[in-house]
């Protein structure tokens, strides 16, 4: 098998991936600034509820100290006693609030105001200025939104710089979906030329007969047609896997039947097939008709690259709980740096002998859609391993 590097073929535009990443990047620094708010909200709670209480753990020591006095008191932070007249105002302003209720007086401003159990001993009111606690309050929710606004915006050139690396596997997919449409518009363009160009030269008369155009336009008829087959085998190959419970397939049984399939062509070329493949063999549970495409993909491949008097030489064998089919040949090889390349659809070498380049490829997607894998191992002028790595069956 010898291949060769793919037509340039034109990137994803730029401005596109740009628009994906940066609305990716938008939305993430928007969760992270949702996150933050939340966050923030949950610590402006707990900060409250920690200030009110401490106003009102304040204010019962003082009640509690001061129990023989009946009056409403104001008391400083440190419990002392600012006043013993209280404006009339205040216990109106807090009839309708709980034991414990923040509220602003005219003359006095924002006071934390406790109401003592009317059986308790002591002040009827007792209070202390709360602006200084509140005004602390503020000021940490403050912070609290600066922080929040603060991360979403540090986020933004981070999530810009993650969201390039999260989409690389979709804009590879969508710069490979592009190769492969026009590498196909390529295939199918050139006998479509063909075609009409021994159309026109039969019907002007220049030098080429009715017969020979019928011919010709024969023969790229079928050329088209064995690629719109073998597209679809791709396509059928590359979608999702079936849900249904599978019997255990016997591989012996299903290498024998792709061998026995591609022996004529290997004959014509003379070619040699060896197989090494035991009965009863390893089984596995992927479909035995998905896995004879895919060896019939290899085997062609194999035969089409080994030169007169070679053998292909195909082993089946268990390796580490899994089923392995090994398809080596003795061709030209591969070079090291196109093995990754050649199981790409319609990769095709400088020395092909026909073909349209998609046998790796349906072979690959057929693998991977059956739960296995598909390896090449390849030195140039010492030949090709092509390794099938599938799940096994366990036995009965």
């Amino acid at each position: 098998m010898k291949a060769a590097r793919p037509e340039a073929v034109s990137p994803v535009p730029r401005h596109l991936v740009r628009r994906s990443r940066w609305r990716v990047a938008v939305a993430g620094a928007v969760a992270v600034t949702v996150l933050l708010s939340v966050l923030s909200a949950a610590a402006y709670v707990i900060a409250r509820r920690a200030i009110y209480l401490q106003l009102q753990e304040r204010l019962e020591l003082a009640a509690h100290r001061d129990a023989d006095d009946a009056g409403a008191l104001l008391v400083d932070e440190r419990g002392n006693i600012l006043s013993s007249k209280l404006p009339g105002s205040l216990l109106t302003d807090f009839r309708n609030g709980g034991a414990f209720h923040i509220i602003r007086v005219a003359e006095l401003g924002a006071l934390a105001v406790l109401r003592p159990p009317p059986d308790a001993p002591g002040p009827l009111l007792i209070a202390t200025p709360a602006a200084d606690s509140l005004h602390a309050l503020t000021e940490f929710l403050w912070l609290l939104v600066g922080l929040s606004l603060a991360g979403g915006i540090a986020a933004l050139p981070i999530a810009y710089v993650l969201s390039g690396r999260a989409l690389r596997p979709l804009e590879e997919a969508v710069r490979e979906r592009s190769e492969f449409v026009a590498r196909a518009s390529h295939q199918l363009r050139t006998p479509l030329a063909i075609i009409r160009t021994s159309a026109d030269l039969a019907l002007s008369g220049r030098g080429v007969g009715p017969d020979e155009a019928l011919s010709t336009i024969l023969d790229q008829t079928e050329r088209m047609e064995s690629l719109a087959s073998r597209l679809t085998e791709l396509g059928r190959a590359g979608g999702a896997p079936s849900t249904a419970i599978r019997a255990p397939t016997e591989l012996g049984e299903v290498v024998r039947d792709a061998v026995a399939g591609i022996r004529p062509a290997a004959e014509q070329r003379r070619v040699g097939l060896e197989v090494a493949a035991p009965s009863p063999g390893p089984r596995s549970p992927a479909q035995p008709d998905e896995l004879r495409d895919l060896l019939a993909a290899v085997l062609e491949n194999a035969v089409k690259f080994s030169p007169a008097g070679t053998a292909v030489h195909v082993r089946l064998h268990a390796e580490r709980g899994r089923a392995v089919i090994e398809i080596a040949d003795q061709g030209p090889g591969i070079a090291p740096e196109d093995l990754e390349s050649v199981t790409l659809p319609f990769y095709q070498g400088k020395e092909s002998q026909g073909g349209h380049g998609l046998g790796l490829a349906i072979a690959r997607a057929i693998a991977e859609r059956e739960g296995g894998r598909l390896s090449i191992e390849s030195h140039a002028g010492r030949g090709t391993i092509v390794r099938v790595t599938l799940p096994a069956a366990r036995m009965p």
